[in-house]
C-alpha cells in the first residue's frame, strides 16, 4: 500500500508508483510494517497421544485423511491418482506424523529435519478453501480414529494451528479463520 500522499510534494520529489498515486519521494520517510500472514503457536502433540494410539493406528488415521482429501471435488486433483503412488507417498507423510507424535524417526532419518510446510506444499496451490476442506476431512478421520476426546483435541490444536503454514495462495487479506476444537465441532461436526 502507498504510504505516499501524505508526504507534501514537491516538483523534485515526485515519484510514481504501481498504486499510480505521486507522492513524496521515498527517501528519509517509514513505512510501516507488515506481513502476509498471522502464524500462530504450534503445540505438537505430547506423547501420550502416541502411546494411546501407536504408530499402526496414527499411520491409518493420516492414510484415511488424506484418502478422503484424494475424494474431495475440489481438492481431490492435488493427490496422485494412482493408488501406488498415493500409498507410497502416504508412507512418507505418515512417518512425518509419527515421528511428530513422538514415534520412531523415520522421517528425518530419510526426508531430513528441516520440515518447512510451506516450502513442502509449494507445488500445490493451497489457499484458505482448501485449508477449511483439509480441516473438514480431517474431523471427520479423526471422529473415525478410536482416541479419547482429550487426544482428539490435542492433534486436532496441533494441525489445525499448523495448516495455516500451508496455504500459499492467498485469496482474501484476512487473516485464515481459525477453528478451535469446540467450534470445529460446530462447524464441522
Amino acid at each position: 500500500m502507498c504510504q505516499t500522499a501524505q508526504i507534501p510534494q514537491s516538483a523534485e520529489s515526485r515519484h510514481r508508483c504501481a498504486c499510480n498515486r505521486t507522492g513524496g519521494f521515498h527517501s528519509g520517510r517509514d513505512v510501516p510494517a507488515s506481513h502476509d500472514l498471522e502464524y500462530p503457536e504450534v503445540r505438537f502433540p505430547t506423547h501420550a497421544l502416541f502411546a494411546e494410539i501407536g504408530e499402526e493406528k496414527l499411520r491409518a488415521l493420516v492414510f484415511r485423511h488424506h484418502s478422503l482429501l484424494r475424494e474431495d471435488a475440489e481438492i481431490g486433483h492435488l493427490f496422485a491418482t494412482d493408488d501406488a503412488v498415493f500409498a507410497k507417498r502416504m508412507q512418507v507423510i505418515s512417518a512425518f506424523f509419527v515421528e511428530a507424535c513422538g514415534g520412531p524417526a523415520a522421517y528425518s532419518a530419510t526426508e531430513g529435519d528441516n520440515v518447512c510446510i510451506r516450502t513442502r506444499h509449494f507445488p500445490f496451490e493451497i489457499d484458505e478453501r482448501a485449508r477449511e476442506i483439509w480441516l473438514e476431512k480431517l474431523y471427520i478421520a479423526l471422529g473415525e480414529s478410536g482416541l479419547s476426546e482429550e487426544m482428539r483435541e490435542m492433534y486436532w490444536t496441533w494441525l489445525e494451528a499448523m495448516s495455516i503454514r500451508m496455504i500459499n495462495r492467498r485469496r482474501t487479506k484476512t487473516q485464515p479463520l481459525r477453528f478451535p476444537w469446540g467450534e470445529a465441532r460446530v462447524r464441522f461436526g
